[in-house]
């Protein structure tokens, strides 16, 4: 009987594109099938990429050369999900974030392209009751992903993407309150899919909230690309951000995300 072993937390070279199963002891039609799983795994998780940040203890993007900077303080690095350290970077709430020296992607403003940010997240959720706080990925003032509270007490674990025009037309999916307990690493994709005018929030590879937009497009992203705050915030993010993608298509979040 062929056995089977799983190898976890490989990374696949420049592009740490997740996790592995390999098999040993195949016969040669399994190997043949394996290879091509792979590879066709390995394809679609790059197909689209156009910006990535890994932040393994630097802010490049090694696909689309939209480099960060630090602004308004050093953030600092800090441990990853898999307890690595300096493979992530933490973000104490006091006004230091990292920022693109140059407009961030066009096509975020919903109007060209379907298109898909991924990132890793850990962190607090504010005491405030201001619904735009602690927003950790953003660009302007028109795309934000965030851990949400609302109102001290009413709301709060709640894990939220959102576009932002100033009223109709905005979009807003977001996990229930009080799902997600603080300080605890989370896999928040959100997709915009320009086809249907459908946005959707994924949490750990599972559809967490999903709903049709659209009107009174484009929205304000005509701005930086920023990590650790928002120009819409009034208090900023406290925790960490890794691994932090932006696709050109709408994709499915896969574990190679």
């Amino acid at each position: 009987m062929r056995k089977l072993i799983y190898l976890v937390l490989i990374s696949y070279l420049s592009l740490n594109c997740g996790t592995y199963l390999l098999l040993q002891n195949q016969e040669p039609d399994d190997q043949s099938a394996f290879q091509n799983f792979v590879k066709l795994t390995l394809l679609d998780s790059s197909v689209g990429l156009v910006h990535y940040w890994p932040l393994d203890g630097d802010t490049r993007d090694i696909i689309g050369g939209l480099d960060l900077t630090a602004v308004n303080g050093t953030p600092s690095l800090t441990a990853d999900r898999f307890g690595f350290p300096g493979k992530a970077y933490y973000y104490d709430g006091t006004g230091g974030h990292h920022q693109s020296a140059a407009q961030g992607p066009l096509f975020m403003d919903g109007t060209v392209s379907s298109y898909t940010v991924s990132a890793w997240v850990k962190g607090k959720f504010p005491p405030g009751n201001n619904g735009s706080e602690f927003i950790f990925v953003s660009q302007g003032a028109g795309l934000g992903l965030q851990l949400y509270a609302f109102a001290p007490g009413s709301c709060s674990g709640r894990l939220r993407a959102f576009t932002n025009n100033g009223g109709s037309g905005d979009v807003d999916v977001g996990t229930t309150c009080g799902q997600y307990p603080e300080d605890i690493w989370y896999h928040m994709v959100y997709t915009w899919d320009i086809q249907t005018l459908t946005a959707s929030l994924y949490v750990n590879n599972v559809l967490a909230s999903s709903g049709t937009f659209g009107s009174n497009r484009p929205w304000a992203t005509n701005s930086f690309f920023q990590l650790g705050q928002s120009d819409l915030s009034s208090q900023l993010f406290v925790g960490s951000v890794d691994e932090v993608r932006v696709y050109n298509r709408a994709i499915f979040p896969v574990s190679s995300l």
